[in-house]
């Protein structure tokens, strides 16, 4: 190790640092795309007559029984089937079991009866970027579940989890921008019904996205109208496909499964079943809580330490700190600032800057290397967490007070995590760091 004179000094470049970012995601199977995508451009799903039936297909049970009794019992619809396009927005990140019980059951099934079936997802992390067309096909025999860009992608480029407060941003992004546009592009200007598969308990769903009516789209929900709850669709799918349970569809990494003890008990069932599955969601929330320790998957509880106490969960841990072993790794600096508002919140910005990259031990010494050149000490866990382990070297506390008394504070510490996220500086940032970094005199 070089020698120190400043804890933030002898700062890797900025490539060195991107190419460690680039190789820590690549091995957790985030590839991307060296040459311009292979995908099918916008426009090229004007090559048919727009459809006067879109069904959202979202491969959980509710849409897939929607689509499986369209396909198996002509009385339940009133359209043919070639006036039907079902379209399907990928995050990337889908259960193995999703994409087995799909391609078994209900590829084949639209294949024969060649109901046209579009696989989109965006190209990148701007809207400008565009969408991709992973599939445009009336005889699919295969998911393309993962695109240029995932929803993996940008939580490991920006070191956080998705986020269960507000709106649900994961789902706009990569779900409701990428189908609203392509919809706009396959429907070309003709009024068509945008088929939901909300159920018969889901009328607040119903309700809201029937706001989004207009003059071209009308909402349509069959399951209501038929008067199926879950407990039907399943039903249904059942008797229809000999199928034990059609399990839900989400990210493995999804917070909202683990948002109660139901969802908690169903997804550490699915990791120990699909340990492969857990590595990603593991690797993710350790590296942002380690930037944010508010930034677990589980609200006032680490993944990790649930599993650690769930049964039948050796093999997924196993596998999480097989995978951890073959990251390279970072010390990071983070800074954060907390501006008040007239509401009485707090605005938040945030600077992360990667000062080092290597193997896991040599990081861990540079980490105790630059605390002991700034004359402070390695603190490992934050008190608001109690499962919270990770080492940390605060150059700066935020101040409570000051933040009450309308002025802005800010924090500041070095901690180490994989490199998964990118060096980043919010646009916000260096105003309310200056701000929040003045000298306050007392007159």
């Amino acid at each position: 190790m070089t020698a120190l004179h400043d804890p933030l000094g002898d700062r890797v470049a900025e490539r060195v640092a991107t190419q460690a970012v680039r190789q820590a995601q690549a091995a957790l199977g985030l590839l991307r795309p060296s040459s311009p995508s292979t995908s099918r451009p916008l426009i090229s799903v004007r090559g048919e007559p727009p459809p006067r039936v879109v069904l959202g297909f979202g491969l959980g049970c509710d849409s897939s029984a929607v689509l499986a009794r369209w396909l198996t019992d002509p009385s339940s619809r009133d359209f043919e089937l070639h006036e039907l396009a079902v379209i399907t927005g990928m995050t990337g990140q889908e259960w193995p079991a999703t994409r087995r019980l799909v391609e078994k059951h209900l590829l084949p099934l639209m294949a024969a009866t060649e109901v046209r079936y579009l696989q989109v997802a965006r190209r990148g992390p701007r809207q400008a970027d565009g969408v991709d067309i992973l599939s445009d096909t009336r005889s699919p025999d295969r998911l393309h579940l993962v695109g240029a860009w995932t929803l993996a992608h940008e939580m490991f480029d920006g070191g956080t989890v998705p986020q269960t407060t507000g709106d649900r941003l994961c789902s706009q992004h990569f779900k409701a921008w990428p189908l609203d546009t392509v919809i706009a592009e396959l429907t070309q200007g003709q009024p068509y019904r945008h088929v939901m598969g909300y159920e018969r308990g889901e009328s607040r769903r119903a309700e809201r996205d029937a706001q989004y009516n207009t003059t071209l789209r009308t909402g349509e929900y069959p399951l209501r109208a038929w008067g199926w709850d879950r407990a039907a669709a399943q039903a249904f799918l059942r008797e229809t496909f000999g199928v034990d349970e059609w399990v839900k569809s989400a990210c493995t990494y999804c917070p909202f499964a683990l948002a109660n003890k139901a969802g908690r008990v169903e997804t550490v069932a699915r990791f120990v079943d699909e340990p492969g599955a857990g590595v990603l969601a593991l690797v993710m929330e350790l590296a942002a809580t380690a930037l944010n320790p508010t930034q677990g998957l589980i609200k006032g509880q680490r993944l990790l330490s649930l599993l650690r106490v769930s049964p039948g969960t050796t093999a997924v841990i196993a596998a999480f700190e097989q995978r951890l072993a073959s990251l390279p790794w970072a010390v990071y600096d983070v800074r954060r600032t907390l501006s008040p508002r007239s509401d009485g919140k707090a605005n938040h910005a945030r600077s992360v800057r990667i000062l080092d990259v290597g193997p896991h031990g040599e990081m861990r010494a540079r980490l105790d290397q630059r605390a002991r050149c700034a004359g402070v000490s390695v603190t490992v866990g934050d008190p608001a967490f109690p499962d919270d382990s990770h080492p940390r070297v605060w150059l700066r506390r935020r101040e409570p007070q000051l933040l009450a008394d309308g002025t802005p504070t800010a924090e500041q510490f070095l901690t180490l995590a994989p490199a998964t996220a990118l060096s980043k500086t919010g646009p916000a940032f260096p105003a309310a760091w200056a701000a929040a970094s003045q000298l306050h005199l007392t007159v």
